[in-house]
């Protein structure tokens, strides 16, 4: 399951944790690194136009459970 890991700051190349680590990181590279050491986690997807780098940790969704009210009866 992907989980967002940080954000960009703008202007220009600047990443912040979203853990509430206050450092600003000042190149892509140096994020993915701390993001290594912290995590141990390789797999990184970065979404340029919304700023945003996810991990994936290798963990499947949870399933939604569909419910049905045929009675208008809740759940």
């Amino acid at each position: 399951m992907k989980e967002l890991k940080a954000n960009r700051v703008p202007p220009g190349d600047r990443w912040a944790m979203v853990d509430g680590d206050d450092q600003i990181y000042s190149s892509l590279t140096e994020l993915l690194n701390a993001i290594f050491m912290e995590t141990q986690m390789t797999e990184f997807y970065v979404d340029a136009q919304k700023g945003e780098v996810h991990i994936e940790d290798g963990k499947e969704k949870p399933p939604t459970i569909k419910k049905y009210s045929l009675y208008g009866e809740e759940y």
